[in-house]
């Protein structure tokens, strides 16, 4: 059997890995040239790197300079706990570029004779009899396949194309998002700042530091008529430490990105020959960072439940479709409604405003032990951990 993906995203890819581990006819198709995206989660989790040990990807993984951080807070000088409480295997979250893990899930997938993976080759449709039918520089073409898996992200064309509802969930906020210089290039740059109106996040990508800006999604006109100079202004009121530098952002246009957050899940993740994985089938909010996890746990469970029959040939039943949607569905909910307390709590009285009591609510978390720990376990391996066969 034949297996079409439309997205080189980290469910993509680890999906068509496992499957042509499996010796099942996959096809990777990416509407990108390379993987380079500023907008890319790059946390790691400990769960993920679990699974690159049993990939055997371990020492090639660690190989890529990341940074790594072990405390859960909110900011340097309200931390919570540590990871090193929960006995894992990898008592930290590590900050790599997803372009380096995409690139190195990529490399070992082309090891195998079955995986193919194909660039600037954007997916414009669902084949009625099964697969796709995408576009390239070379025109359009046409990729039957007996099961096409939907990795298209948030905006899921392939989902709209089922006709496959989603519940909104809800996210309050956007993100701009840009770049500055690092200081000292020996020196690794974090920062986690909430003041009013605003939430300020950087963390480091080796050679700039990566920012993202968090706002109310209604002020986002606002933000932009006020000029790039007020940008400026507000960034280095909440991170002073970025004072020398942000004169460097001359214009929205230039350097600025804006990211629209969404909070959804489809209620049904699949349809004839058609499964969503990840962010196509429950867009995460950027609390906790865990996109990427969720996304690779996804692609897990999915070749676990569906590869002998993959192997055997004739449609894949939609009853083990379905049962990917049972096996995933409830540790998404979970971690979807956590966001969303993390958000009511931290970011929404920023944006009107306000600060929220972080404090209060860190001294609260430490001094429970048990709910401090499973709120980690939650954060770092979620509620239910996938493990290849």
């Amino acid at each position: 059997m034949s297996v079409a993906i439309s997205g080189g995203g980290p469910a993509g890819l680890m999906l068509g890995l496992l499957l042509a581990r499996k010796g099942v006819e996959v096809t990777v198709l990416e509407k990108h040239e390379d993987f380079l995206r500023d907008f890319r989660g790059d946390t790691i989790h400990p769960a993920t790197m679990e699974l690159l040990d049993q990939l055997g990807l371990h020492d090639r993984f660690h190989k890529i300079p990341y940074g790594k951080f072990q405390n859960v807070g909110f900011g340097k000088d309200l931390q919570v706990g540590s990871l090193t409480e929960l006995g894992l295997r990898y008592p930290f979250v590590a900050i790599a570029p997803q372009w380096d893990f995409l690139n190195l899930i990529a490399e070992e997938a082309q090891r195998y004779p079955s995986f193919t993976l194909n660039m600037r080759s954007q997916v414009v449709d669902l084949l009625p009899e099964g697969g796709v039918r995408y576009r390239d520089p070379d025109g359009e073409h046409e990729l039957r396949a007996d099961l096409t898996v939907a990795c298209d992200g948030r905006d899921s064309l392939l989902r709209a194309k089922a006709g496959l509802p989603v519940r909104t969930i809800g996210a309050p906020f956007d993100v701009a998002w840009f770049r500055l210089p690092r200081r000292d290039p020996d020196v690794e740059e974090f920062y986690y700042r909430v003041a009013p109106y605003k939430w300020i996040v950087g963390f480091d990508r080796r050679t700039y530091i990566q920012l993202a800006y968090v706002f109310d999604k209604n002020r986002r006109e606002k933000l932009i008529a006020d000029g790039i100079e007020a940008f400026r202004d507000g960034v280095a009121r909440a991170v002073p430490e970025l004072t020398d530098r942000v004169a460097l952002l001359r214009s929205f246009e230039e350097d600025v990105s804006f990211l629209d957050v969404q909070v959804n899940r489809a209620i049904r993740w699949y349809g004839k020959g058609l499964l969503l994985i990840g962010d196509a089938a429950h867009a995460m909010s950027p609390m906790g960072g865990v996109g990427v996890n969720y996304a690779v746990q996804d692609a897990v469970a999915a070749a676990n439940i569906l590869s002998d029959a993959l192997k055997s040939g004739g449609p894949v039943p939609e009853h083990l479709l379905r049962a990917v949607q049972k096996r995933r569905e409830l540790p998404v909910a979970v971690m979807q409604r956590l966001q969303l307390l993390m958000q009511r709590r931290l970011v929404e009285p920023a944006l009107r405003g306000e600060v929220a009591n972080v404090p209060r609510m860190a001294t609260l978390m430490r001094r429970v032990g048990p709910a401090r720990r499973a709120l980690m376990r939650l954060l770092a391996v979620g509620l239910r951990k996938e493990s290849i066969r």
